[in-house]
């Protein structure tokens, strides 16, 4: 019987109890190997079951929390950026841009915030017999000011304390001992202290004297109204309010004002008139970022949206301060010149900013506090420019006060 048996394909004859006649056996049939190794593919799928990944509650002032639909635009299919289905997808990027900040035309390179004020110092060092002001009343006045200065630019220098904002009677005398034509340039939003600089009356202010304003827009673009119809230059970044993946840069301007002055050349990948005066992208642009930032402007597609936006973010601003205040935590910057979606404070006492911020990582949230201007001045961040809610910031306070009950 084990031959025959053998020949049938079974592995294995056990003989389990005799009763004279004949004997009860199991049989152990023989597998070959594709049916092993799907038997065991399938027990390993059973025993390896994915489990969903956990992602902590970003509330970083970038890279930011996005929205599904934007991480779902930067998955498309990449295209070619000189492909007839690209072109209008980036003048649409554009002209969206365009229409958010008072219709100032606006390019776009690849880079971060930091290349598109690279670019502005580009602009401003081509002019001839250049001078200017800048003005630093945090870490991203003082960048500016670095770049100034690596761009040999003959400059004046206004400074004041982290938590305070421009002082405009000090701008004024300084603009008033400079020649015609000169330009003044600074933080909008200084986001390393949460400030809001009163760009609107800047603007006024040195167009009465015969200058112009360069700004940097990086953290304010889609959190408060910005009107850049009287401005020279401008910056703005994907990866921050407008809520969209890092690696575009804006450069807002007009093509033919700044040939006006531009008397050197430029280096070819900074030359923003250029930039500003292309129909589609002088350089690579890839289509992913595109996609991805085109999706996270329809929220501020009309002035009605926009409004809307402005005015949730505002609401949950207030909210986040008065949460902050229940804990012992004041804001750095006073409510009156606040930007509402960032807010640096000092971390509750007894904890360094560096446990505050792993502290409410092992709680799910992400906040922060890690770069070093922040570090060696013990502070802290938490922002609400990304696709958050009221009940994310709900739910870090309350783990918070949970810890805290005996």
């Amino acid at each position: 019987m084990g031959e025959k048996a053998g020949k049938a394909g079974i592995d294995k004859v056990t003989p389990v109890r005799s009763t004279g006649d004949f004997t009860i056996v199991t049989l152990q049939l023989e597998t070959t190997p594709q049916e092993r190794r799907a038997t065991g593919a399938k027990s390993a799928s059973r025993k390896t079951k994915p489990t969903k990944r956990f992602e902590p509650i970003c509330l970083l002032p970038g890279p930011v929390a996005l929205a599904e639909s934007v991480k779902a635009a930067f998955a498309e299919p990449i295209v070619y950026h000189r492909g007839e289905e690209f072109l209008p997808l980036f003048q649409r990027v554009r002209s969206n841009l365009s229409a958010i900040v008072g219709g100032k035309p606006s390019a776009v390179l690849v880079g971060s915030g930091t290349l598109a004020n690279d670019a502005v110092g580009a602009t401003l060092a081509a002019e001839k017999d250049s001078e200017g002001l800048v003005l630093v009343s945090g870490e991203f006045g003082e960048r500016l000011l670095k770049q100034a200065r690596r761009w040999n630019l003959n400059l004046r220098v206004l400074q004041w304390d982290w938590g305070q904002p421009w002082n405009l009677g000090e701008v004024e005398t300084a603009l008033k001992q400079m020649g015609p034509n000169r330009w003044v340039w600074g933080v909008h939003h200084e986001t390393s202290t949460g400030v809001i600089n009163d760009l609107p009356r800047l603007v006024t202010l040195a167009s009465s004297l015969g200058h112009r304003v360069c700004v940097d827009c990086v953290s304010s673009i889609g959190t408060v109204d910005v009107d850049l119809s009287g401005v020279y230059l401008a910056s703005g970044t994907s990866g921050k309010a407008i809520g969209s993946y890092a690696g575009l840069a804006f450069i807002f301007g007009q093509p033919t004002e700044i040939a006006q002055f531009q008397a050197k050349p430029v280096p070819d990948y900074l030359d923003v008139a250029a930039a500003l005066s292309a129909t589609g992208p002088r350089f690579t642009v890839p289509s992913p970022l595109v996609r991805s930032l085109d999706v996270a402007l329809e929220p501020m597609a009309t002035s009605q949206r926009r409004q809307a936006r402005f005015a949730r973010i505002a609401k949950l601003g207030k909210h986040l301060r008065t949460c902050l205040r229940s804990i012992g935590c004041e804001p750095l910057s006073r409510d009156d010149i606040a930007n509402p979606s960032i807010v640096t404070f000092a971390p509750p006492p007894g904890r360094s900013a560096a446990e505050f911020v792993t502290h409410c990582r092992n709680l799910g949230y992400l906040i922060a506090g890690q770069s070093g201007y922040l570090a060696e001045r013990n502070l802290v961040q938490i922002a609400v420019m990304g696709d958050v809610g009221r009940e994310h910031i709900d739910g870090l306070f309350t783990a918070l006060a949970g810890e805290s009950r005996p």
